[in-house]
């Protein structure tokens, strides 16, 4: 056994540190490989969006430039031991792979160019999410043993007590930009690395019928040309190297029969370190045009000095009301209407009522 079990059960401990502050992984897993004698050390999700979401130390940043621009992340036959690192939360590689198969399989082939073969693969979950922390060896160092994936059990529990610890901060997180976008009046639908939906606000929620559904965790629009355009925009926010110059702004139309489309947005939430921790990776902040969007008295009161029923007027005259259809609406005299009306241009700073709609949408939309 090449672990230096005391430095590595300490190093570990870092685990926590890093659930803390996700910056610090690359660092942890750089002192892992060195206690444990591997050559490089990765924690890699095992099913989804794999590009962009690896943590890796320096050592096997060729072989993962190659892996994936070779696909074969896409064809790797070790996916088929999947059922078994669940069970058994640590295998190696000799575990599932024969000499005879070290000789005559592509995928080990291609490994001999950086003189990879042997690994120690821990599984652990992350929700329902399950990555692999994977200890890597060259050739010519020889396989893991049977002793050392017993320690790595013990490693293995702390492993998923930080992952649980990182999807419960992000959960939190998220909770409250939730709540956040609630207030403000904002809907908002919240994804995982997957894509699927993770959380919806109350607000968003309302926007759901026929047109806008969420079917087994997918959020899926109704119109097929909407929902493809929809899935590649997530599909590249959730992806590595995201640039947001050259889409028109991120903007997308979801239709609806009988309505204006919805506007929605997509935004990715975090940084690719945390990624495969997280609980939400992206949003998408939808709005209804045909909403009648009315700041609340208190917020013109608070910026503008307006009385109640100065901001109600205000309000009613951003809709687009005449100040006579406003009296009438407010059983008040068309005077007493007129009188409001100059303290609110002159307490706004308008001259004109498209000028105050102007200024009020701007409130809305900041």
């Amino acid at each position: 056994m090449r672990f230096d079990v005391q430095l590595l059960d300490h190093i570990s401990d870092e685990f926590f540190t890093a659930a803390l502050n996700p910056s610090q992984w690359p660092s942890v897993i750089e002192k892992v490989s060195a206690a444990s004698g591997s050559y490089g050390v990765n924690i890699v999700p095992i099913a989804g969006r794999l590009l962009g979401s690896i943590i890796e130390t320096e050592s096997l940043k060729p072989a993962m430039e190659c892996y994936f621009g070779d696909e074969w992340h896409e064809r790797d036959f070790r996916v088929l031991q999947v059922p078994l690192l669940k069970r058994v939360g640590v295998i190696l590689e000799q575990d599932y792979a024969s000499a005879e198969q070290f000789d005559t399989l592509d995928y080990y082939r291609a490994q001999v160019e950086f003189g990879l073969r042997w690994t120690a693969m821990v599984g652990f979950s992350s929700g329902e999410d399950l990555l692999a922390f994977v200890l890597h060896r060259q050739i010519h160092e020889g396989p893991f043993d049977r002793e050392e994936a017993v320690i790595l059990q013990h490693i293995r529990q702390k492993l998923m007590i930080s992952a649980a610890m990182m999807r419960d901060i992000s959960a939190s997180t998220v909770s409250g930009m939730s709540a956040a976008f609630e207030i403000a009046n904002v809907a908002c639908i919240f994804f995982d690395r997957l894509g699927m939906v993770t959380t919806i606000n109350e607000k968003a929620k309302a926007l759901l019928g026929a047109d806008l559904q969420i079917t087994k965790g997918e959020l899926r629009p109704a119109c097929g040309e909407d929902a493809a355009a929809f899935n590649r925009r997530l599909k590249s926010v959730l992806g590595p190297n995201v640039s947001f110059e050259a889409d028109e702004d991120g903007v997308l139309l979801l239709t609806r029969v009988g309505k204006r489309p919805l506007i929605a947005r997509i935004q990715r939430v975090c940084g690719d370190v945390q990624d495969i921790f997280s609980h939400s990776c992206a949003v998408a902040v939808i709005e209804d045009p045909e909403e009648r969007v009315q700041q609340r008295p208190g917020t013109l009161n608070k910026l503008f000095g307006l009385t109640r029923a100065e901001a109600e007027i205000a309000q009613l005259l951003a809709q687009g009301m005449s100040l006579h259809e406003i009296a009438a609406s407010r059983s008040i005299s068309y005077e007493t209407a007129r009188a409001h009306l100059k303290a609110i241009y002159r307490k706004t700073e308008t001259n004109r009522q498209s000028e105050l709609s102007l200024l009020l949408a701007k409130i809305r939309m900041s």
